[in-house]
């Protein structure tokens, strides 16, 4: 019994004691040596001190490796994958502790039961589809329900167009209606209500690549108003008419007022060494005041999945209207020469062919000269055989060490803008999917120790840029109070190892990965633990 007039002193009890860490904070800020405490899944202390004293149920000594904020992926293709499986191993070993989803135009909700699953059919190719994923939500609410507490990371979503489009016109190449539009603005407005972040679109996707630029004017000025971020895959389909995709976008944000970013912009192929000229229009447009971020990641390649090939009028009507017209021989000539004039220079690795993994590593022209076809009626012939289910990726190029170099460097200069992020446009599936998936956050650390660029300024940019301007809340730095998302590396160490042939090979460096406060990563070693939550 405590005597009258004395108080108890209770001893405030940590769960986690960081000592001799490097702390970067997140904020661009130089780093210091310091301690960091945790408890209930939020940092609780920091101190400039590396052996700073409190009670603690766990203390780690860091042993003077870097200690930042968790790193967020502004753009994966995660978004069935982590319905079946939501450890996430790719993004937790690189440090990536938040992803958003909805990416492209391409995902699951709002969509009504029927049109869900058929639209999962047609997106089998590049989210895959598994028998333990039942297809039971309809609205952005159920969506994120399902992920919260069953992901490995934190999810935030984009309401994708194609679902707009899909819930409304359908699968059809025209224009919506008054009463159409009405409905997509108000599913749109629905979903960020329910915690969408914004609105993507993937303008070289059907049903997306159907719409004109003044039907995502309407959208965005209906969402500018609740400050959410018009996400754009520029648009390289549009009806057989001449373009500029980067005007178009810019011109989408002019008119209506709405904060835009680009998906995966990047110099590659003849504009590698040419940052200036990819970028004058965007400069001049943010002189204006326009409102612009952008994305990247390190690697001069791509990939998608094959659907995106078939032209507009045989995509009318979605997956059984293809497959019908696929297997008709007159009309699936048609579409291989479409292919063949439309994409003259393509061609792709199969990473992923649905049940027939023998396809998968091979690329497109390498089957057409067994077939003694052409690429297109090859390509066209895959869609058939495997119901549209082919995800690739382009093949790796052969670049000059000289000129990959100069690529590095491009990638250099454009995260030295202070509105430039990182988002992997991880795909995974199959045996062969893009490097990117495992390697894109673990290779720019690396970089930026090869090229001497500042860790500070790179953290930033993984971390608590992202969450600034997507709105994630209580993350991105080190910051008492902050949610404990928090990756600890070996700064001299650090690197991918993830290849063209070796895909799915883990980074190294990267030594423990916190998310929410509990363990995703010790010494290297997944845990599988599931603490994600909707960001």
């Amino acid at each position: 019994m405590v005597p009258q007039g004395v108080s108890r002193r209770i001893s405030r009890v940590e769960d986690l004691l960081i000592q001799n860490a490097y702390i970067i904070d997140g904020t661009g800020t130089p780093g210091f040596p310091g301690t960091l405490s945790v408890r209930d899944g939020r940092i609780s202390g920091i101190w400039r001190q590396a052996a700073h004293r409190t009670p603690a149920r766990e203390t780690l000594d860091a042993g003077g490796n870097v200690l930042c904020p968790g790193f967020v992926d502004t753009h994966t293709h995660s978004d069935m994958i982590l319905l079946h499986d939501g450890r996430q191993p790719s993004s937790i070993t690189q440090g990536v502790t938040t992803e958003i989803l909805g990416q492209d135009g391409l995902s699951y909700a709002p969509l009504s039961p029927d049109l869900l699953s058929s639209y999962a059919k047609y997106l089998k190719g590049i989210d895959g589809a598994f028998d333990d994923v039942t297809l039971d939500f309809s609205t952005v609410e159920q969506y994120l329900s399902r992920l919260d507490g069953n992901t490995g990371v934190n999810t935030a979503f984009l309401v994708p167009h194609c679902a707009l489009r899909l819930e409304t016109v359908g699968f059809e190449n025209r224009k919506l209606s008054a009463q159409e539009m009405s409905r997509a603005k108000a599913l749109l407005l629905q979903g960020l209500d329910e915690g969408a972040k914004g609105f993507s679109t993937g303008l070289s996707y059907f049903p997306g690549a159907y719409s004109d630029t003044d039907e995502l004017v309407e959208l965005c000025s209906a969402m500018a108003e609740r400050g959410g971020v018009y996400v754009t895959h520029l648009r390289t389909v549009f009806q057989g008419e001449r373009f500029d995709a980067v005007d178009e976008a810019l011109d989408i944000a002019r008119r209506s007022g709405v904060k835009l970013h680009f998906s995966h912009y990047r110099t590659g192929g003849e504009t590698i060494g040419h940052v200036q000229k990819i970028m004058k229009k965007i400069d001049r447009a943010i002189q204006e005041g326009l409102d612009i971020t952008l994305e990247l990641y390190p690697y001069p390649y791509g990939a998608s999945y094959a659907p995106m090939l078939v032209p507009p009028w045989a995509s009318e009507g979605g997956v059984d209207a293809i497959l019908k017209r696929l297997d008709d021989p007159q009309q699936r000539r048609r579409i291989a020469d479409y292919i063949d004039r439309e994409f003259p220079l393509f061609d792709g690795v199969i990473a992923y062919a649905g049940e027939d993994s023998s396809l998968e590593g091979r690329t497109f022209r390498e089957l057409a000269r067994e077939q003694g076809q052409s690429m297109g009626q090859t390509v066209a012939g895959l869609l058939l055989s495997q119901k549209l289910v082919i995800g690739f990726h382009d093949p790796e190029p052969e670049l000059s060490g000289e000129v990959q170099r100069q690529f590095e460097r491009d990638v250099l200069a454009l995260l030295s803008r202070p509105n430039y992020m990182v988002g992997s446009d991880a795909i995974h599936l199959g045996t062969s999917p893009h490097p990117r998936a495992w390697g894109s956050f673990a290779k720019l650390l690396r970089l930026a120790r090869e090229y001497r660029f500042p860790l500070e300024t790179m953290i930033q940019r993984l971390s608590d840029l992202p969450c600034r301007r997507f709105g994630l809340s209580g993350r991105g730095r080190l910051q008492a109070g902050y949610c404990a998302d928090m990756v600890l590396f070996d700064s001299q160490t650090v690197t991918d190892r993830a290849t063209a042939e070796n895909p799915r090979t883990q980074a190294s460096g990267v030594k423990n990965v916190w998310v929410n406060g509990r363990a995703a990563l010790l010494d290297g070693i997944p845990t599988g633990a599931l603490a994600g939550r909707r960001a």
